[in-house]
């Protein structure tokens, strides 16, 4: 298995460096907001910062209808395999945050083949974006 580390970052500390991969996200997603709803997150301590060697993740709990929740809020993995590297460090922090689910929203229509082999629903959309949810 591969050696992975993956560390809790200060967002100020690398908000810079993370804007061109972010802001390319958002191009992608159709949302030139993301990276400004992630700084503003991440600066009130309302989202956290994840970094690994080659990549990060930003979660954010959240509360629909009086249950706990994760949202994904945006994922970069230069090394490829994102989602069999980071899901479970990312179900690992949702679960102690006690979150009923994990969820993101995503332009990608590869996600379609991929995520349900790694355990992820589609619920629905909203606007242009798939809603993926894994249940924990």
């Amino acid at each position: 298995m591969e050696n992975f580390t993956l560390v809790k970052g200060e967002w100020l500390q690398h908000q810079e460096r993370l804007k061109a991969p972010i802001d390319h996200i958002g191009k992608l997603a159709d949302d030139p907001n993301l990276y400004d709803s992630i700084d503003k997150a991440c600066s009130n301590e309302q989202a956290f910062l994840f970094l690994s060697r080659d990549g990060f993740f930003v979660l954010r709990p959240r509360y629909r209808s009086g249950s706990a929740f994760v949202e994904l809020s945006v994922a970069h993995c230069q090394g490829g395999n994102g989602i069999i590297r980071y899901q479970p460090h990312i179900i690992t922090l949702a679960r102690k945050g006690k979150a009923k689910f994990i969820e993101f929203l995503t332009a990608r229509k590869g996600l379609d083949r991929v995520a349900p082999r790694h355990g992820w629903t589609k619920h629905g959309y909203h606007q242009h974006l798939a809603i993926w949810r894994y249940t924990l």
